[in-house]
């Protein structure tokens, strides 16, 4: 199915790198115009100037979407010079591994704080917009690991449960206003966060590849092909809901060697 995105504002949070990078170079290149939020904005630069070197139209901008006051500046920048925004895409995250008798109270906050609580903030500035907008889509992105345990990853599991719930909440809430809420939780993809836990020892690729019914980790585009159907007219009746994506992971209950 073609998506058309077409004078569609697209805000994507974590789009330097990564996930947040695939889905902004999809929904680019389905005619949406992306804003590319990271830390900095010159962090998302090389993202934004990809798409413009393709034909795209995208905007960089810096916020720490875990700090009320920098959410609803950018929300209102955004507004001013762009117009109100169509989908919200809730990408910014972390994962942080520590055993829980030795995880300190900063890395259980971090989780929260951008993991979870980004997302109440971004996504209340968004349904603002939204609601005066007569509707729109937002999706956050959570994890197997909202559902699924996993050693040294109480903070990150936690955090990712949360977005499971909140992603509900709000459905139901602003599901009267025209906009759709829901969540997309992928398995083991393959990114720069993957690959530097494999550096640091926290995770084995092969062993996650071999866990995989599919036999291998997953891409960017993998998840971006999901948003660009979740945030389409073709999910309108869809919403607070929790779409996985992780070639099997999640059903398969045998560890294979």
């Amino acid at each position: 199915m073609v998506q058309n995105f077409e004078k569609k504002l697209v805000l994507i949070t974590g789009a330097s790198r990564g996930i947040g990078k695939s889905i902004a170079l999809a929904l680019a290149k389905d005619g949406a115009h992306v804003i590319c939020a990271a830390t900095e904005a010159r962090n998302s630069g090389k993202v934004v100037a990809e798409i413009q070197a393709a034909g795209g139209k995208a905007t960089a901008v810096g916020c720490l979407v875990e700090n009320p006051l920098a959410v609803k500046r950018m929300f209102a920048e955004v507004l001013d010079q762009a117009g109100p925004v169509d989908v919200l895409i809730n990408n910014a995250g972390i994962s942080k591994p520590m055993l829980t008798m030795e995880m300190t109270e900063e890395n259980w906050d971090q989780h929260m704080n951008i993991n979870c609580k980004s997302i109440f903030l971004c996504s209340q500035a968004a349904a603002l917009q939204m609601k005066m907008n007569n509707g729109g889509s937002i999706i956050n992105i959570g994890s197997i690991l909202g559902r699924n345990a996993f050693p040294a990853t109480l903070g990150y599991c936690a955090s990712k449960a949360a977005v499971d719930q909140m992603t509900k909440v709000m459905a139901i809430e602003w599901a009267r206003y025209g906009i759709r809420v829901n969540c997309i939780a992928p398995g083991y993809i393959r990114t720069e966060l993957i690959d530097q836990l494999a550096v640091d020892g926290k995770v084995k690729l092969k062993d996650l590849e071999r866990r995989t019914p599919q036999r291998r980790l997953g891409t960017g585009d993998d998840i971006a092909n999901a948003v660009r159907y979740v945030a389409s007219e073709g999910a309108a009746f869809m919403t607070g809901e929790t779409l996985v994506v992780d070639g099997g992971w999640t059903a398969f209950g045998y560890y294979q060697t």
